[in-house]
């Protein structure tokens, strides 16, 4: 009997930390009305912003998300308090961009090295062809020049735009 009660217990724990999990309210930054570029925030992840007035960037922990406020671990904000918002980290295209941006300049840089060793072997000393400096110059040049295209900042303003999406609120919705 005591096993069966405490198997009760355990299984209705588990239901109720699992609707809670399901319950999560997300913090979604859009821009446009392109939805492939919706980043989002939970509770529990790391958030790093600029807040009006301020000229400073925080980073602050997600501990609950309403409909408006943004309860963090050491500041309560509203969206419209938010300027920008950091996505170096969060934004999944950075690291295409960062990928796409170091093969231009691994491939100079390996040319620089063959070219190297081909004038070691022919002529005993290392020389390079002006052809083969132009070309791997504009490899790491080009490769150089995609760095900056990545996405640093996301601004709340004009066609951006903070949103909470409050799954606890719409469940209770349903519900009723």
């Amino acid at each position: 009997m005591l096993f069966k009660k405490s198997a009760f217990s355990v299984i209705l724990l588990f239901c109720l930390i699992h609707a809670d999990l399901l319950a999560q309210n997300y913090l979604i930054l859009q821009r446009g009305k392109n939805e492939k570029s919706r980043l989002t925030y939970e509770v529990g992840k790391s958030i790093v912003y600029l807040q009006k007035g301020l000229d400073y960037y925080i980073e602050d922990v997600i501990r609950e998300i309403k409909q408006g406020v943004i309860v963090l671990e050491e500041n309560l904000l509203t969206l419209d308090q938010i300027e920008a918002i950091d996505v170096r980290d969060k934004d999944p295209r950075n690291q295409t961009l960062s990928n796409m941006s170091l093969l231009p300049i691994a491939a100079g840089g390996l040319l620089l090295f063959a070219g190297g060793v081909n004038s070691l072997y022919a002529d005993q000393t290392i020389s390079y062809e002006p052809e083969i400096l132009v070309i791997a110059g504009s490899l790491i040049g080009g490769g150089l020049l995609l760095q900056p295209l990545r996405y640093r900042k996301f601004k709340n303003k004009g066609k951006n735009k903070l949103q909470v999406i409050a799954l606890d609120e719409l469940e209770e919705g349903k519900e009723q």
